[in-house]
C-alpha cells in the first residue's frame, strides 16, 4: 500500500511526524573555544545559531506530489521555523507585505540582530508591529560585535533593559519569547542581564498596579519566566494578565513568591 493510498487523516499524522523540528531548529547544540578581548580562550556550551540551516529542507516535502501539496503546505509553515536576518527594516517590510493567509502559517520565527540594534524591537505591540502575525515562538538571538567595536553585546543589552521590560508589559501575540546567548556574551553576563530583566519587570508591574499616575494600569502580558543554564538560553511564555488585587494580596500571593525564586536563582548561579 502507497503513501497516497492511505486515509487522509493517516497521511495527516504522519506528516506531523515529518514536519516535526523540535523545539530548537535553526540551532545546535555545540562546544565552541571563544577568543577574548585580552587574548585568553575560554569554551562556550550551549545553543549555536546552526548557519547551515534551511527551511527549504522541510518544506521540500510538500512539492513530492500535487496530493501532499494542496494537503499539508498549511501544516509545513506553520511548523517550519523561520531565520530572520540581514537588513531588519528590510525584513520587517517583507514580512508585513505578506497576504493575511501567508501571516497566519507562520508560528516560528528567529530573529538574528546585531546587539547594538536591540533597541529596534522594542516599540512592539506586535511582533515586527503587524497584528496578523500570531507566533507560537519568537525567539531572539544576536551576532558577535565587529572586531573593532569595542562595545560588548552586554553593554547593548543592559542599555535597552528598561525599554525591553516595556515590550514585555505591551507585547501580544507571541506564546513564547525566548533570547539565545550565541555564544556573544562575555561569561556569565547573559544570566546576569536576564536577572536584572526579571528584577526590573517585577518592580515595573508593582509600580503600574499601584503607584504609577492613574494606576492600575494592567499589563497585556503575564510572563512565566525560566533560564536554561545548558542551552544559554531564558524564555517568557505568555499566560493572561493577571487580574487587580488589593496590594497586600498581590505582594504576599504573587510578588513574594516571584522575588523569592529569583533571588534563589541568583545565588544559585554565583
Amino acid at each position: 500500500m502507497g503513501f497516497l493510498s492511505l486515509p487522509t487523516e493517516l497521511r495527516l499524522h504522519i506528516l506531523d511526524y515529518v514536519y516535526d523540528q523540535g523545539p530548537h531548529a535553526g540551532f545546535t547544540l555545540s562546544v565552541v573555544p571563544i577568543k577574548e578581548n585580552r587574548g585568553s580562550h575560554r569554551t562556550f556550551t550551549g545553543l549555536i545559531l546552526d548557519c547551515k540551516y534551511s527551511p527549504a529542507a522541510i518544506l521540500n516535502v510538500r512539492l513530492a506530489c500535487r496530493c501532499l501539496r494542496d494537503e499539508s503546505t498549511r501544516m509545513a509553515f506553520q511548523r517550519t521555523a523561520f531565520v530572520v536576518r540581514g537588513h531588519y527594516e528590510l525584513s520587517a517590510t517583507r514580512l508585513r507585505s505578506l497576504q493575511h493567509s501567508q501571516l497566519l502559517n507562520l508560528r516560528n520565527l528567529i530573529l538574528v540582530l546585531e546587539p547594538y540594534r536591540l533597541g529596534l524591537i522594542t516599540s512592539w505591540r506586535y511582533p515586527f508591529n503587524t497584528a496578523n502575525l500570531r507566533l507560537d515562538a519568537l525567539t531572539i538571538t544576536f551576532t558577535p560585535t565587529s572586531s573593532h567595536d569595542p562595545s560588548t553585546p552586554d553593554d547593548f543589552a543592559v542599555h535597552n533593559t528598561v525599554e525591553i521590560v516595556g515590550l514585555l508589559r505591551r507585547l501580544e501575540n507571541v506564546k513564547c519569547l525566548s533570547f539565545v546567548q550565541n555564544a556573544t556574551f562575555p561569561q556569565k553576563s547573559f544570566q546576569t542581564w536576564y536577572h536584572k530583566l526579571v528584577g526590573l519587570l517585577l518592580k515595573e508591574d508593582h509600580y503600574q498596579r499601584y503607584d504609577a499616575p492613574g494606576a492600575p494600569h494592567i499589563e497585556a502580558t503575564w510572563w512565566d519566566w525560566n533560564y536554561n543554564s545548558d542551552e544559554k538560553l531564558f524564555e517568557f511564555v505568555a499566560r493572561p494578565a493577571k487580574p487587580i488585587f488589593p496590594e497586600p494580596e498581590y505582594m504576599e500571593g504573587v510578588a513574594a513568591p516571584l522575588v523569592g525564586r529569583l533571588m534563589s536563582e541568583m545565588e544559585a548561579a554565583l
